[in-house]
């Protein structure tokens, strides 16, 4: 293993950036694939005699597991777009990294109950994956911070900069 002293410039602000923009990647990918398990799952289970997919209960709730899979897709890539072509950490990054942390949580939480809610209890159950994806998916929405603490970064960040500055920063993206 080889230790060195970290980069100029690399503080524990970049560090939380850089985190939590990881976690936020990392969740909406968890929640592409709880998308297909469940996708699957819904095809493949049988009850009264036809695919419970084709009850128009179950394809509502795909279809929002769908749209919360889209929303962190989206969030995550802006923010590792952000920050991959940011010469420095600036207000801009921020605001994609904070909007894709608090995003992706909360599709995190709301995917993991639709999935959960779609398999059934065999989702939890040792033998099946569903809980492998939904457990860290739940966790990391703790790690480098939880949304609640980026929502209070956020709005600090905004109120700071003052009413006039808000749609300049929001459309400058």
């Amino acid at each position: 293993m080889v230790v060195a002293p970290a980069p100029a410039g690399f503080d524990q602000s970049s560090l939380m950036l850089m985190g939590a923009a990881a976690r936020s990647i990392e969740a909406a990918g968890a929640l592409d694939s709880i998308l297909t398990l469940a996708l699957r799952h819904a095809n493949e289970r049988i009850a009264f005699e036809r695919p419970i997919g084709k009850f128009q209960a179950v394809q509502h709730n795909l279809a929002r597991l769908a749209g919360e899979v889209a929303a962190a897709m989206t969030a995550a890539g802006s923010a590792a777009d952000a920050i991959a072509h940011a010469r420095a950490f600036d207000d801009a990054v921020f605001l994609e990294v904070a909007a894709a942390k608090i995003r992706c949580a909360e599709a995190a939480t709301e995917g993991a109950a639709i999935a959960h809610q779609v398999h059934g209890a065999i989702g939890f159950t040792k033998e099946h994956i569903l809980h492998r994806f939904t457990l860290r998916m739940l966790a990391w929405r703790d790690d480098f911070g939880n949304e609640s603490y980026w929502a209070a970064a956020l709005g600090n960040r905004v109120a700071a900069r003052g009413a006039d500055e808000l749609w300049p920063l929001l459309s400058s993206r």
